[in-house]
């Protein structure tokens, strides 16, 4: 996928929701649910990256290379760790410092309220932020 490709706009938006919103968006899930190459998965990371709108890095146990920009909770196994910005909204309880997923309740929504309610958040500027 090339960036004149017409169908990045698309690409981008369904990537930044996955990351907005989902507990686990591994590299591995975001390719299978996505149905994408490698090739094109690394298209898109690159896009989202460029624009500013992840970071590139790697975290104990998050089997992905792009995250949401802000704090990061670690979590003990079998809880995942999870950017701090969308604990409340994937069910993620945090220790009192934020530093620690402590529990983790079913979604508190269904995903369509939940990305919805995500997007409402980061279009009123309360979006995740270094």
């Amino acid at each position: 996928m090339c960036p004149h490709d017409p169908l990045i706009g698309a690409v981008r938006h369904a990537r930044t929701h996955e990351l907005l919103l989902l507990p686990a968006p591994s590299d591995r899930n975001v390719r299978r649910w996505n149905a994408w190459t490698p090739a094109r998965h690394k298209a898109a990371a690159a896009d989202l990256v460029a624009r500013g709108l992840v970071v590139e890095d790697r975290r104990a146990r998050a089997g992905r290379t792009l995250f949401l920009p802000g704090p990061w909770a670690h979590a003990k196994k079998p809880l995942p760790s999870t950017e701090t910005w969308k604990a409340p909204l994937i069910g993620a309880r945090l220790s009192a410092d934020g530093n620690e997923v402590s529990a983790f309740e079913l979604l508190p929504g269904t995903l369509p309220e939940l990305f919805t309610e995500a997007w409402r958040l980061v279009r009123g500027a309360q979006g995740p932020t270094a």
